[in-house]
């Protein structure tokens, strides 16, 4: 049967999904994006179930986030997901935000890959059944720019951390949501007061597990924005990052 190409979903905002501004915080938009793509990949016959059969499991790559307005605690919002003809590895899909009046609130794009359970390389799509479903061209948002550049001092971090369970998610391994929460602890209370998120995007590249050490260091690149480095275990780069203020 043919899959819908578009799925949306309604939330209502919790409080400890908002910060001390009671906004929403970047990590639950990412979790809410989580839920609806996988609600979605479930109709698609690519769910979590299915692909755990075959020793495989979805990770987001890359994504990148764009920010008209952010709801506050108890807003109604609607999230609507959909999927990009993919490549030879890489899922594409878009997601958008509207508040209870229809209009724009955020927009997103996103990479996702499939991995295997047991040597974690990525499965090419041509050996996963492919979806019956009219795929959409048309992108929620558009990265002008994937790089990521490194960070040029790294001596003293902005945040760390040592990974323990909560952070945690159902492939053993830390929930790709978490790693929103990370990159702006790497700013005060006052900096976000003092500034407006406009854009962020997020580069995944290695995993992290139960006691490795992440540092996470930032610099100010110029017109409001900043590059951030995750660093496990003192050598090895685990996220990169941009955010952009006005």
């Amino acid at each position: 049967m043919k899959a819908s190409n578009k799925i949306s979903r309604k939330f209502t905002l919790r409080n400890y999904e908002t910060d001390f501004d009671q906004k929403l915080k970047p990590s639950a938009l990412l979790g809410y994006f989580q839920e609806t793509a996988g609600d979605h990949s479930e109709e698609m016959g690519l769910g979590f179930a299915k692909l755990a059969g075959e020793g495989r499991f979805w990770v987001l790559s890359k994504i990148y986030v764009e920010v008209d307005s952010r709801p506050s605690f108890r807003d109604e919002i609607t999230v609507e997901t959909w999927p990009h003809v993919p490549n030879k590895a890489i899922y594409e899909r878009s997601f958008s935000v509207r508040g209870s009046a229809g209009e724009s609130l955020l927009r997103a794009f996103s990479r996702w890959c499939i991995l295997d359970a047991k040597n974690g390389r990525i499965v090419p799509c041509a050996k996963i059944d492919q979806p019956e479903i009219d795929f959409i061209g048309e992108h929620a948002a558009d990265c002008a720019d994937w790089r990521v550049e490194t960070v040029c001092e790294k001596t003293i971090p902005a945040f760390s951390l040592k990974i323990a369970n909560s952070e945690y998610d159902l492939n053993n391994h830390v929930n790709n949501i978490k790693y929103a929460d990370y990159i702006f602890n790497c700013f005060s209370v006052e900096e976000l007061r003092a500034r407006r998120l406009k854009a962020f995007q997020i580069h995944y590249i290695r995993q992290s597990h139960e006691n490795d050490v992440l540092e996470f260091y930032r610099e100010e690149t110029g017109n409001g924005e900043f590059i951030i480095e995750g660093i496990k275990n003192g050598s090895e780069q685990v996220i990169a990052a941009k955010v952009w203020f006005e």
